[in-house]
């Protein structure tokens, strides 16, 4: 039995502090929104976005430019896909709506050089995450990890 005051695994609380942030943003414990690439094709995700999922089913996907004919046309293998994905028929319907690309969330790409830090703290963020089976989550740590040492000290 684990002492409640002894660490917990970082994977172990993860949804429970992301879960408010993305409920409240109607994104139904965060999978579609952090899973979008893989759940529409890279091709659909480069030009869309989920905003939020309504309560009735509803899934407002932000699209830039004129791309929302087309994804109307593919909504219901998008819809399928979704399904396919929760395992349920989570999302009914799709409301596009058209936003500008700058308030497009940063793809994996677009993001900024990871931060620099000395060999032997890349050495114990690999070693402490070493021991994590999903190479997403295990690359995420270590992204954080990572970011966290290279912050300066003091803030």
């Amino acid at each position: 039995m684990r002492n409640p005051r002894q660490a917990k695994p970082l994977s172990s609380l993860i949804g429970k502090i992301t879960a408010k942030s993305f409920e409240a943003r109607g994104l139904v414990a965060a999978g579609i929104a952090t899973e979008w690439p893989a759940i529409v094709g890279e091709a659909v995700a480069a030009s869309s976005w989920p905003e939020r999922l309504g309560r009735d089913g509803t899934l407002r996907v932000c699209v830039s430019g004129p791309v929302a004919v087309e994804l109307q046309h593919l909504e219901p293998q998008i819809l399928e896909r979704i399904a396919a994905f929760y395992g349920y028929r989570a999302v009914t319907r799709i409301a596009y709506v058209n936003r500008a690309p700058s308030s497009q969330p940063a793809r994996d790409s677009e993001r900024r050089t990871p931060p620099k830090i000395d060999s032997e703290s890349a050495a114990r963020v690999e070693s402490a995450v070493d021991s994590t089976r999903d190479h997403r989550l295990k690359s995420a740590l270590a992204a954080l990890g990572r970011a966290v040492l290279a912050r300066p000290r003091g803030r």
